[in-house]
């Protein structure tokens, strides 16, 4: 259908609100299951399963790091100075 031309009944859209707080939900509950999971993140020698495409698109750092990796066995190691903590870093 081009831009002129009208549709000949009315056009409903349906908008959610929380279409993207169920998609990430969905995703943790099959990163819990190992469902799906296509990369390791290791810190401090602990194991993290996950989604290699979550991580590339909410962090710079994952992105730079997956792009052009094999996709079977991927596994990444943070460095030394990144470690686990429950809490923040002081300044």
């Amino acid at each position: 259908m081009s831009v002129d031309e009208k549709p000949e009944a009315p056009m409903y859209v349906y908008e959610s609100t929380v279409h993207c707080t169920n998609i990430l939900l969905c995703l943790n509950d099959q990163r819990k299951q190992d469902i799906l999971c296509d990369v390791t993140v290791v810190v401090e020698g602990k194991e993290f399963r996950g989604h290699r495409a979550v991580l590339a698109a909410c962090s710079e750092y994952f992105l730079q790091a997956l792009v052009g990796q094999a996709e079977n066995g991927l596994v990444v190691s943070l460095p030394e100075e990144v470690g686990l903590s429950d809490t923040p870093p002081q300044a």
